[in-house]
């Protein structure tokens, strides 16, 4: 009887964390969205595939 109590109180944090643990994960799972791509420059003005020779 004398390791009972703490055996009882162990399981029973056990599981909670158990849970908590459980529902963290599915919680952060579901966050898999792809944020709106943000549009805020200008084309012409990109560097992207343009080549860039500089003052010779």
């Amino acid at each position: 009887m004398k390791f009972a109590v703490p055996a009882v109180a162990s399981g029973v944090a056990g599981v909670i964390l158990g849970v908590l643990a459980v529902v963290g994960i599915t919680f952060a799972a579901q966050e898999n969205s792809i944020p709106a791509p943000e549009t805020t420059g200008d084309p012409g003005t990109s560097l992207l595939g343009d080549v860039q020779y500089g003052s010779r």
